[in-house]
């Protein structure tokens, strides 16, 4: 049985990509599935029923309008919600269909836009915004945009395609500009979290997806899971490994032994830039570049003890894709051969 929150077909991509923003793609090619294959599968969806209590001790969830639920395991999928902004009430939210709508619309019209963050979001709005001929100004209070992932010298690079590109940069921000219905707030998201639950930045769990209740399990982007990859608990926001991740806890629910062990993956793409990185935010103590940065196709490696421990490559998904398979099998990899193009790391796992 799944039990949605709000009265919407569950089945909408939480995901909303640039091209929806950009009206290249339709509306009808959202969906992650069909409704009809829920009915196939034998899955009872309740929808427009919000859960007020999950009845941890009686083993039965109770909705807002007094209906219970009963369960023998129970899985929280509730997701995050963009994190607000004091004051700004009234200003755009990319978090649910309805607000990508108001955004998309505001783009096809030209309409000048401010936007609060420059992260994964805030970068992408503001690179699909000027290419429709929008002016665009991005407030951020970190030294460069998406500095928490990128760091200075890749920041850096960014932040001189943007520029390129039209867009005003304000980066070092210490206020931001007065609220108006022609801004979009990016500053992140919040774990969707309940009483009764270990949590700490998120719904905690272990590599299989138990929280600290007894048959209870949770998934997605509202928890820390164990990750036996980087040996400790990791929140990855975007939605690949919170998919990801889904599948593994919905087969450990079923009975299914193997634990989640993969290396968290996402991407961006702005401008004619494909941005991967392959990592959890996690510090490193040493840095190799491979090509040139600011020349693509290049890739940085940020290494800890030796091991890799993220990966950045701007037009260069071989590498990425490649680095990540050595990351899970738990390869090392010399500085020269991490430098060299012609060096095929696939090579570390024969």
């Amino acid at each position: 049985m799944l039990i949605g929150a709000e009265p919407r077909a569950p089945y909408e991509r939480p995901h909303l990509s640039k091209g929806y923003l950009l009206g290249t793609a339709p509306r009808e090619r959202l969906p992650l599935r069909p409704a009809q294959q829920y009915r196939d599968l034998q899955v009872e969806l309740v929808l427009g029923e919000s859960v007020v209590d999950l009845g941890l001790e009686r083993r039965a969830v109770e909705t807002r309008t007094g209906k219970r639920f009963a369960w023998d395991r129970l899985c929280i999928a509730t997701g995050s919600d963009a994190r607000r902004l004091q004051g700004y009430e009234e200003a755009l939210y990319l978090r649910e269909l309805p607000q990508a709508d108001r955004i998309r619309a505001l783009i096809e019209r030209g309409e000048p836009l401010q936007i609060i963050g420059a992260g994964f979001i805030g970068c992408e709005v503001a690179a699909a915004a000027v290419q429709q001929g929008c002016a665009v100004t991005v407030y951020e209070r970190a030294q460069e945009p998406m500095f928490l992932i990128l760091g200075t010298a890749l920041g850096r690079y960014l932040k001189s395609v943007h520029v390129a590109h039209g867009v005003e940069l304000r980066l070092n921000a210490t206020s931001t500009p007065p609220p108006s219905a022609r801004q979009l707030v990016a500053v992140g998201s919040v774990p969707r979290t309940h009483p009764g639950l270990q949590v700490d930045g998120g719904i905690v769990v272990d590599e299989v997806g138990r929280t600290s209740v007894p048959d209870v399990f949770a998934a997605g982007d509202g928890t820390k899971h164990f990750s036996p990859l980087f040996e400790t608990h990791i929140r990855v926001e975007h939605f690949q490994t919170a998919q990801r991740q889904g599948f593994a806890v919905g087969r450990a629910m079923a009975g299914a032994t193997e634990v989640y062990d993969e290396a968290p993956w996402f991407w961006s793409d702005q401008y004619d830039l494909n941005i991967q990185y392959v990592g959890a935010g996690l510090p490193g103590d040493e840095a190799i570049v491979r090509g040139e940065i600011g020349k693509p196709p290049f890739t940085v490696f940020r290494l800890r003890g030796g091991r890799i421990q993220t990966v950045v490559g701007f037009n260069d998904h071989h590498t990425v894709a490649r680095a990540r398979r050595v990351m899970e099998a738990r390869k090392s990899l010399s500085s020269w051969q991490l430098e060299d193009p012609n060096f095929d790391l696939r090579r570390a796992l024969a």
